[in-house]
């Protein structure tokens, strides 16, 4: 979602003075047309943000408008650094109390530079990710039933450590005491979820991709043709990097992403204005559920 781009840009230059259109491209994978299109939104919402030209230029904030982070308590911290990555999933009052002092510095907080919409995931999502946050934070144990990639039902107890947010879609990174290891959780998989009375104590972790998440998560490179009618999508979406112009202005696109639901619907949105080249496991997958889409359009409805 854009509107999460342009916070997060505010912030990384809150926290670092100045950056480069290329490095804030790279960062979110997109285009520095795309950055500095934001730039251009950001100043004309009132963000007093400027960019400068030559060997030491960049995008900055004027100085005198740079956030004391300090006034901001570890709560309000976390809550906007979780804003940024999935604003219809925390508390409503508290995100907007957050923003607003945050949208204060730079002056009228009232100038509708941010929108916030709470209803992508519907209150199950909302719910599993507000336990396990408020889970993680009080040092509580966790339980649910979750169903596995594997179609298997298990009731688990874990001591939540980590919301993780991967390929569009939000994870809990957990101890899982009846299988004694870290385990990765997803939410959309989790029921009758339940902060439990009793606390844990935090273990030494190290959460570096274990050798079960790259099974889990295993990417794959794939390789688009978009016609030349989405290219607004390809500017927006892809890194110039990972794009070549077609004589008749059409794009190839390389991009890696897991093969499940999420990538089957990417594709499907774009229409009849994308095709996939390879690989050929996927080309044939979203082949066969085209057919079957056409199929149950064509039936009789009674």
């Amino acid at each position: 979602m854009k509107i999460n781009r342009l916070f997060e840009i505010v912030y990384m230059l809150l926290d670092k003075d100045k950056m480069t259109a290329r490095e804030l491209a790279d960062r979110f994978e997109v285009s520095t047309r795309t950055i500095y299109r934001d730039v251009e939104d950001l100043s004309a919402a009132g963000i007093p943000i400027y960019m400068s030209k030559g060997r030491n230029g960049g995008i900055s904030l004027l100085s005198d408008y740079v956030l004391n982070k300090t006034l901001l308590t570890e709560k309000e911290k976390i809550h906007i650094l979780s804003a940024l990555q999935g604003f219809n999933a925390l508390d409503e009052l508290s995100v907007e109390d957050t923003l607003s002092k945050l949208s204060a510095f730079f002056g009228d907080k009232d100038q509708g530079i941010y929108e916030i919409d709470f209803d992508d995931w519907g209150n199950l999502i909302k719910d599993q990710f507000d336990k396990s946050k408020q889970a993680i934070m009080s040092k509580k144990l966790l339980s649910f039933d979750y169903l596995s990639s594997l179609n298997m039902r298990s009731k688990r107890m874990v001591e939540p450590y980590k919301l993780w947010f991967k390929d569009k879609n939000w994870y809990l990174k957990a101890f899982c005491l009846d299988k004694k290891a870290m385990r990765t959780f997803r939410f959309s998989r989790m029921r009758k979820v339940e902060i439990l009375d009793k606390s844990f104590e935090p273990r030494m972790i190290e959460f570096s991709e274990t050798n079960d998440e790259k099974h889990s998560f295993k990417m794959i490179e794939i390789v688009l043709r978009i016609e030349k009618e989405m290219e607004y999508r390809v500017l927006d979406e892809f890194s110039d990097s990972n794009v070549a112009i077609n004589e008749d202005g059409s794009f190839i696109v390389t991009m890696k992403s897991i093969e499940d639901d999420w990538l089957y619907g990417y594709i499907l949105s774009f229409g009849s204005s994308a095709m996939v080249l390879s690989p050929l496991k996927l080309r044939k997958a979203m082949a066969t559920m085209i057919g079957e889409m056409s199929s149950n359009y064509s039936k009789q409805i009674d």
